[in-house]
């Protein structure tokens, strides 16, 4: 930013001829180091209230502030092994009152508890996003010919897989797709295809399911 000339200065240069000393020299230097962008329409000709930084100078952006709670990645929860079910010193008697608790869950869920009313598997959508844990499923169909008949509680449910345990003890973990499974409750045989829970149990509440095509077993 420029200040005024003194009068002597200006008179002094009138005698030499120069009448716009500071018109000339300030458009000058701006017209020789600034860009022609920064020129402005209207700022060479009111240069008194031109404001103008030469340093080139920004200030420093405050860093974002850093939260501190961070969920574990994927990699963090299989090395500190969260959904690893240890398959030896598991009993099926131990998840019976969880079994128990689902069967009073489900019926709720679906409706069962009012005896007027008719229940139909294919027009019921609760079937599709209801919670599984503590299920009696039994395996009916499947492309893999060992699985076909496995019976057992599930204790666990991921997005590809349930994982039961059998009247035996054992732990099977059992693949969704191309799977068929069935469950019983009240006397009613549910059949679930397990193309259609190929996704998370917990965001299997708000998905919008649309027909598939099932893969012949």
């Amino acid at each position: 930013m420029y200040s005024p000339l003194d009068n002597k200065v200006c008179e002094e240069a009138r005698t030499f001829g120069l009448k716009t000393v500071k018109e000339d020299f300030v458009s000058n230097f701006l017209k020789a180091n600034l860009p022609r962008k920064r020129l402005r329409k209207g700022e060479i000709e009111n240069l008194e209230h031109f404001r103008q930084n030469l340093d080139n100078k920004r200030p420093k952006k405050k860093p974002l502030p850093v939260s501190k709670k961070r969920s574990l990645t994927s990699r963090a929860r299989r090395k500190l092994k969260l959904f690893d079910l240890p398959k030896e010193g598991q009993k099926f008697e131990t998840y019976l009152p969880m079994h128990e608790l689902w069967k009073d869950y489900m019926r709720q869920t679906l409706g069962l508890t009012d005896k007027n009313k008719s229940f139909d598997q294919h027009n019921c959508e609760n079937i599709l996003k209801g919670d599984f844990h503590g299920c009696f499923l039994t395996v009916s169909k499947s492309c893999c010919p060992s699985y076909i008949g496995a019976t057992g509680l599930v204790i666990m449910e991921t997005k590809n897989t349930f994982k039961i345990i059998t009247k035996q003890n054992q732990v099977k973990c059992i693949p969704k797709r191309n799977s068929v499974f069935m469950f019983e409750i009240d006397g009613h045989y549910i059949t679930l295809y397990g193309n259609n829970f190929c996704c998370h149990p917990v965001l299997r509440s708000t998905h919008k399911f649309k027909p598939k095509k099932y893969v012949a077993i």
